[in-house]
């Protein structure tokens, strides 16, 4: 008998303490480890989201603010504890943190002089040392610290040219842990308007619009290629995995929050298969395009006032954008691309993303075809 589970399993992303990427700075001052914190995520926001934890320093009166723009947004208290620690990772590439303060599961070992007894009392900290700065005065590691790394320490570097020296380590380290893209084609839909599966019709080389989005995605592309579908028990392409709506009812956005509930560290490029034009060079392009400091790359045709939602790439950071846009109601996916930090990728020539949903519009595409 299969022991009583009471929950569901869902896979969970990886994270350290914050984020998929995050160091702690530990063994100078605050303001001195700041000033090189603040300096590298200015220097990397141009192309990546950093976060800066630290401490209570007795400078700010609420326990909460923010601004966007010229809004300002104040709250005079607040319930914080790991979990939203992890959920403000999540929507970062990488996390700095003030290690006077809180751990982070790597470090970046300030040596100072003037401060050793602060590093010595968190050696237990130092598990994952990935740099080394020295300040004025240290001429050499302390003892302890020798034996604490062993053979594998990092190559110290002067602190005149640590603002330097750890951008171009917290960069590398944010991109090695870019997110895979995978590709996700919505096969669950029920064809009302064409009348028949849209799935299995032919416009050109024998095969079936799905067979062809599978092929541009997994033979062309390269890409690990999934069927989202309705009911676990359909299988419309041998051989191709499925992934069944865990969100019922719920159209592409249930099919998107699925995908990402089985797989959260990836991010997921949407594609229907009413899209009989579409060709790899467009998605090649939309690849090149992808800015992954945002919440999606999205296609968006030169006519049309909004993105396609579903010539998109959806980041990891998508998946709790998406669920809090369903919490106030909205079940639509352009909702949440219209109105979040959206990459859009322009094409002159919408001829790709012309749809054929209805049998007048399946007769214009073979006569284009033609």
């Amino acid at each position: 008998m299969m022991p009583h589970q009471k929950h569901p399993k869902v896979s969970r992303p990886v994270l350290g303490h914050y984020g998929r990427t995050e160091f702690a700075f530990v063994g100078s001052t605050c303001a001195r480890m700041e000033d090189v914190m603040e300096h590298v995520i200015r220097e990397l926001a141009d192309a990546y989201r950093g976060v800066l934890v630290t401490g209570d320093h007795g400078t700010k009166d609420w326990a909460s603010l923010q601004q966007f723009g010229k809004k300002q947004i104040f709250a005079p208290s607040a319930f914080w504890n790991d979990y939203d620690d992890k959920l403000l990772g999540r929507e970062s590439d990488f996390v700095l943190v003030n290690g006077n303060h809180y751990p982070a599961a790597r470090q970046i070992v300030f040596v100072d002089p003037n401060k050793a007894g602060t590093l010595e009392r968190r050696r237990e900290q130092l598990t994952d040392v990935a740099a080394i700065v020295m300040c004025p005065g240290a001429d050499d590691l302390p003892g302890w610290l020798k034996e604490h790394l062993g053979d594998g320490a990092p190559v110290p570097c002067p602190l005149e040219r640590s603002k330097a020296d750890l951008t171009e380590l917290i960069k590398s380290a944010v991109e090695a842990r870019i997110p895979p893209i995978q590709a996700l084609i919505l096969a669950g839909g029920k064809s009302q308007r064409m009348g028949e599966d849209k799935r299995f019709l032919t416009y050109r080389s024998g095969l079936t619009e799905l067979e062809r989005m599978v092929s541009l995605c997994r033979d062309e592309l390269g890409l690990t290629t999934h069927l989202s579908v309705s009911n676990a028990d359909d299988a419309p392409l041998p051989g191709v995995p499925t992934l069944a709506d865990r969100f019922l009812g719920l159209g592409p956005l249930g099919a998107i929050c699925s995908a990402f509930l089985r797989e959260p560290d990836v991010a997921w490029l949407v594609l229907p298969c009413d899209l009989p034009l579409l060709e790899a060079d467009t998605l090649r392009q939309l690849i090149a395009a992808r800015a992954v400091d945002k919440v999606a790359t999205a296609v968006k045709g030169s006519s049309k006032p909004f993105p396609e939602p579903l010539v998109t790439i959806y980041e990891p950071r998508a998946y709790p954008r998406l669920l809090s846009f369903l919490g106030l109601g909205y079940s639509c996916p352009r909702k949440m691309l219209i109105n979040s930090e959206v990459a859009h990728f322009k094409i002159a020539d919408e001829t790709p993303i012309r749809n054929a949903n209805t049998p007048e519009e399946r007769l214009a595409i073979e006569r284009l075809l033609k």
